[in-house]
């Protein structure tokens, strides 16, 4: 797993495994006080007391690019926090959308559940001609058709988030994680 060097409040750190703050990325749980999850070891009751510690109404799974897909408990755990009124964010990547899809098959389309597929693009500001098209797997196969947009309409459009935004995040510190077992 790859480890994911960032500005926290309390000063830069590649260690964080889990914080909290205010989920400022434009999804459904936009402006909701959240507990972020770079770590896939935790049981629901030490995520749930994490939870309740700081607040939160959302919970994030994969933070920091630490999307594990072989964890099974993750299903269950977020069903369980679907069902408590949590809004849930599973944060992946891209090349397992097909497989994130099949594994959380059940929660899909509740409307508290975030799939949220991350396409990591480097040097986008060099790309104003780029287009993105979402296709289908064969012609005419599962879609009605296809989409496609500019890079630039996408921008315009596009929920936007400055990385000075990110730095109100706040760690949790190990020991009262580690105290929760």
């Amino acid at each position: 797993m790859q480890v994911m060097e960032r500005i926290y409040k309390t000063g830069t750190k590649n260690n964080i495994k889990v914080f909290s703050g205010i989920e400022i990325e434009h999804t459904p749980a936009y402006g909701k006080q959240t507990l972020f999850l770079a770590r896939n070891d935790l049981t629901f009751d030490q995520i749930q007391e994490c939870a309740v510690m700081v607040g939160a109404e959302a919970i994030y799974y994969g933070a920091n690019r630490s999307y594990m897909h072989s964890q099974f408990m993750q299903v269950p755990q977020i069903m369980k926090f679907l069902e408590h009124g949590y809004y849930v964010t599973v944060d992946y990547p891209f090349e397992l959308h097909q497989m994130v899809s099949q594994k959380f098959a059940l929660i899909w389309k509740h409307e508290k559940f975030i799939p949220f597929c991350s396409i990591i693009m480097p040097d986008s500001e060099e790309d104003s001609s780029l287009y993105f098209k979402i296709d289908d797997i064969d012609f005419n196969k599962t879609n009605p058709g296809v989409w496609a947009m500019s890079m630039k309409d996408f921008k315009n459009k596009a929920g936007f988030t400055k990385w000075d935004e990110y730095k109100k995040d706040e760690p949790i510190e190990e020991e009262k994680i580690w105290s929760m077992r």
